[in-house]
């Protein structure tokens, strides 16, 4: 699924979109009159229920590489080298690269660990690339993955740490 990429996005609505949006209204003002995104958009669009409690996680960054190393099954992204043979070090997460290179197929002895794992990841790699997308988008933020982590089928408690 990893290797499928993103969705095919429209530039010039997306460009509109976002010169028409206000942030201190949180609304597109539009030529016809003011629209905002409600819950209940982003639960057609996304076919996510809202029913339930809210989602609430501490996002502080101390120590997140070990979290992260923890939520992906022992899994740690490393430093990049960029074109200029320069180290980068990843600061708040991990490239989309290295999350394709390490869980583009899930393998199929895995155990229900695994493939909880597995499933934790694809999902965190496809809310990072598309709806919550960094400026340069070729990062996932770490906190994204926490939250999916923190969540248990009924989005009633924690399931691991």
């Amino acid at each position: 699924m990893v290797n499928r990429g993103s969705p095919h996005m429209n530039p010039a609505a997306i460009t509109t979109l976002v010169d028409q949006w206000r942030p201190e209204t949180h609304s597109f003002h539009l030529r016809t009159d003011k629209m905002t995104v409600t819950l209940q958009d982003m639960s057609m669009i996304l076919a996510l229920p809202i029913q339930g409690d809210p989602l609430c996680i501490n996002t502080g960054s101390d120590g997140w590489r070990e979290r992260m190393c923890v939520l992906t099954g022992g899994k740690c992204p490393s430093d990049t080298i960029n074109s200029k043979g320069e180290k980068l070090r990843v600061t708040t997460g991990a490239t989309f690269k290295w999350i394709e290179q390490n869980f583009s197929t899930c393998p199929e002895n895995a155990s229900e660990d695994e493939i909880i794992i597995y499933a934790c990841v694809y999902v965190w790699y496809v809310i990072t690339k598309t709806i919550f997308a960094d400026g340069e988008g070729n990062m996932a933020h770490w906190h994204w993955l926490k939250a999916l982590t923190v969540m248990d089928k009924n989005g009633a408690g924690v399931r691991r740490h």
